[in-house]
């Protein structure tokens, strides 16, 4: 049972590392996303050894791991794939990435489809009491946001042609 905010912080940026770490093993850029993972224990243990400044010391690691995502695109990682990790300290629900004004309606359709998936899965992760369930939810949040981020992109290079 998770019993404290802080406990279920460290929950999901661990969650979050092994995935990420998980990928890594065979992936092209290997070092960035070994260094993210590192960043997001850096987070873990600063919530479990209880240090006074926690939420300090994971927003500055959490920013270094956004920006190393994306100075790495090849690591695949999705702006704002760190929203969820303070949610539990903080009580602010993570940011759903912008909706992308597709130019097609099967990429509209398919974006609010994700999107709205994205938001269950965000608030599954967030509310849930079982420790055992962060790590499925950590994953599928990230796989979520990765898509997204794919349908933006997609838009992004359509509106350029």
């Amino acid at each position: 049972m998770i019993t404290t905010p802080s406990q279920h912080t460290a929950l999901i940026a661990s969650a979050l590392a092994d995935v990420i770490r998980s990928g890594a093993k065979q992936h092209p850029d290997r070092g960035a996303l070994e260094r993210i993972a590192e960043l997001l224990d850096t987070v873990v243990i600063a919530f479990v050894d209880a240090e006074p400044d926690a939420v300090s010391a994971a927003v500055l690691a959490l920013q270094d791991a956004e920006v190393l995502a994306a100075r790495s695109p090849v690591a695949g990682l999705p702006l704002g794939f760190t929203s969820a990790v303070l949610a539990p300290v903080t009580g602010h629900a993570p940011e759903l990435p912008v909706p992308v004004g597709a130019a097609s309606p099967q990429l509209a359709e398919q974006d609010a489809r994700l999107r709205a998936r994205l938001a269950l899965v965000e608030e599954w992760l967030l509310d849930t009491q079982h420790p055992d369930m962060v790590p499925a939810y950590a994953s599928m949040s990230l796989t979520l946001r990765t898509k997204l981020a794919h349908i933006a992109a997609a838009v992004a290079v359509g509106s350029r042609a």
